[in-house]
């Protein structure tokens, strides 16, 4: 399937914390179902959610596993878009500072 046909699943990247500092949004803490894995373009390691990883496992060909980073990027390529989510939330806990 063409690039830009393909859904973009972003993941975020395992330095998300760092990358957060000092902006006052609370911690990022993966869930016990998320796995690490690759960005499709700059190959940088970025944590996938269960429901991510079901949908791209159910349709490789149909999805790119992209860092929020490079999805931002590959967003405004495609000159815009619609976003939804999976449904998460249950991997995305944040901790009390």
């Amino acid at each position: 399937m063409e690039r830009e046909k393909r859904v973009m699943l972003a993941c975020p990247p395992t330095n998300m914390n760092e990358l957060l500092a000092g902006t006052g949004v609370p911690p990022f803490v993966p869930s016990v179902d998320h796995s690490l894995t690759s960005c499709a373009d700059c190959c940088a390691d970025m944590w996938i959610g269960p429901n991510q990883r079901l949908v791209a496992a159910r349709a490789p060909q149909a999805t790119l596993l992209l860092c929020m980073a490079c999805a931002l990027i590959e967003q405004a390529r495609r000159g815009g878009g619609t976003v939804g989510h999976l449904g998460g939330g249950q991997g995305r806990p944040r901790l009390p500072d």
